[in-house]
């Protein structure tokens, strides 16, 4: 069985302290810590890599230890922190838990060997670069830093893990006792309305049930890559007017007072790469600026502005059948709108081709896969984390409220498994 209540002298708030020092001052370090350093990625080799730039992989644990290695109580009530001691208990209790708080490791060496980096907790906490001193800044020797302390500890850690992995009990420790908030796991949208039903009816409440079943049919039978039907020009003009209709459908700000384009710069990105002294009219002004490869940098089709991943995108494409319109925008705080958008372009017969159509489908119907990140992940762009899943287009952390409701939900994947060489 994997040793637990191996701390060598050091709990959870410490650890965390240690990691907090080192990833707020990345720079050199001393020559006692480069020794250990080098010590830790020797024992490393006798794990197998599971990537590249010899990326290893490693669970390490540490016990909680009391409220005493917390804090001392004086001074969080000196300091106005807390109130009594029961707030002091329930401080130490939200910030720690469990009896045993968990750290992935991951080390990389890259760039012919030059640089060794070491990663805790998600946090680049030491890098080692091994150019002569000559080619470095000057000041690095006296800056030298002292981490001996945290990777004294990250080494006697992993020299437990690889006597658990050599007994063979590394791996099926952690599949057991790794907590659900660091795993990854996939839940259906239909689950998660079943334990909030709030999330359904705010995520419907602006889309009439009629809207969301022509939606599904329309988006059924759409093409692979793009719509039937071409439109014979696209004008300046009329591409406002089309902005105008999914604005219109979403009742945005202005409608009844403000022209197409008026509104296009109401609500667009405004980095427009000059479509706003293109000829409203002229056909052969809007080919030429679409054309034009000095036209770069710009967000001309960010119609619906927002983030890099919450704005919705109306794309004019040309081909040699004709012009047609390509509709972006899945994120779930917008995919509604999107789709009032979509209906829109699409009651008025022009041709246009949805992302992530039949993705947005599923999401208004329930059927959708979320994926669930650990802690610590931000939930978006997590699709390396699924491979082989199809495309994912909502993630989560798992929930602080009714959360042994959704992990009773989720579809759990198995930790990848660690080998000795």
């Amino acid at each position: 069985m994997m040793d637990k209540n191996i701390s060598y002298g050091i709990f959870a708030p410490k650890l965390d302290d240690l990691i907090y020092q080192a990833k707020n001052e990345i720079h050199a370090i001393d020559d006692h810590t480069t020794e250990l350093v080098f010590e830790l990625f020797q024992k490393l080799q006798a794990v197998a890599a599971c990537g590249e730039d010899e990326r290893r992989e490693l669970w390490l644990t540490v016990e909680r230890g009391t409220i005493d290695d917390f804090g001392d109580y004086d001074e969080y009530i000196e300091y106005g922190e807390v109130e009594s001691r029961e707030e002091f208990e329930n401080l130490w209790l939200y910030y720690y838990p469990d009896s045993l708080k968990w750290y992935k490791l991951i080390t990389l060496v890259h760039n012919d060997g030059k640089y060794r980096t070491i990663i805790l907790d998600g946090n680049q906490i030491i890098e080692i670069d091994e150019r002569p001193l000559s080619q470095r800044l000057s000041m690095e020797k006296q800056n030298a830093a002292d981490y001996t302390e945290l990777v004294t500890w990250i080494l006697n850690a992993v020299e437990n893990c690889i006597e658990n992995l050599r007994a063979e009990t590394y791996n099926e420790f952690v599949n057991k006792n790794l907590p659900y908030k660091k795993r990854v796991g996939k839940i259906l949208g239909e689950e998660c309305w079943r334990i909030y039903p709030k999330w359904k009816e705010e995520y419907l409440k602006d889309i009439a049930n009629d809207e969301i079943r022509q939606f599904l049919e329309l988006i059924k039978d759409q093409p692979e890559i793009s719509p039937i039907g071409r439109l014979s020009k696209m004008t300046a003009g009329s591409f406002y007017d089309y902005c105008r209709l999914g604005y219109e459908a979403n009742n945005y700000e202005g409608i009844n007072e403000m022209t197409p384009k008026e509104l296009y710069y109401r609500h667009a990105d405004g980095r427009d790469d000059g479509l706003k002294d293109v000829p409203e009219d002229s056909a052969d002004a809007f080919m030429a600026w679409f054309n034009d490869k000095k036209r770069f940098g710009g967000h001309p089709w960010e119609v619906c502005r927002g983030g890099n991943s919450t704005h919705i995108s109306l794309y004019a494409v040309s081909d040699e059948q004709g012009w047609w319109l390509a509709l972006a925008g899945s994120s779930h705080g917008r995919s509604i709108e999107t789709v009032k958008f979509y209906l829109a372009l699409a009651m008025h017969n022009i041709p246009v081709y949805l992302y992530d159509g039949r993705e947005i489908a599923a999401m208004l119907t329930g059927k959708d896969w979320i994926g669930i990140v650990p802690e610590g992940v931000f939930p978006r762009y997590c699709d390396a984390l699924f491979p082989g899943e199809g495309k994912m287009i909502q993630y989560m952390n798992l929930p602080f409220e009714e959360t042994n409701a959704f992990i009773e939900a989720t579809v759990w994947y198995p930790e990848d498994e660690v080998f000795l060489v």
